[in-house]
């Protein structure tokens, strides 16, 4: 049971890696930009609030995209039995309806 969620774990997808390589980059140049501006002007104002909030929304927005879509590959599988199952309740209603046609033709006879 936990080898297969660590090898569940272990697979990153293409998209997963660049998006911690976008990550990361949004978390160093962005550190930098803020880092400089501040260095140049050591003066706390709305600007450099503004652009400190900023910065964390985009990490933020980042780290929520990365959660949904390791949900979406989650559920995925969930999705496909789902959509098994509904045409199998629609074969067993479409079988019900027959054997009652059936059984209310042999009651008219």
């Amino acid at each position: 049971m936990t080898q297969s969620i660590y090898n569940k774990f272990k697979q990153s997808t293409l998209f997963e890696k660049l998006l911690l390589l976008i990550g990361m980059l949004i978390v160093i140049v962005g550190f930098w930009l803020i880092n400089k501006a501040f260095v140049n002007e050591p003066v706390i104002n709305w600007a450099s609030i503004s652009a400190l909030f900023l910065w964390f929304l985009l990490i933020f927005l980042v780290i929520l995209t990365d959660s949904s879509e390791s949900i979406k590959e989650e559920l995925a599988p969930i999705i496909k039995e789902h959509i098994n199952e509904t045409k199998l309740l629609k074969e067993e209603v479409i079988l019900l309806r027959k054997i009652a046609d059936q059984v209310l033709n042999k009651r008219k006879k």
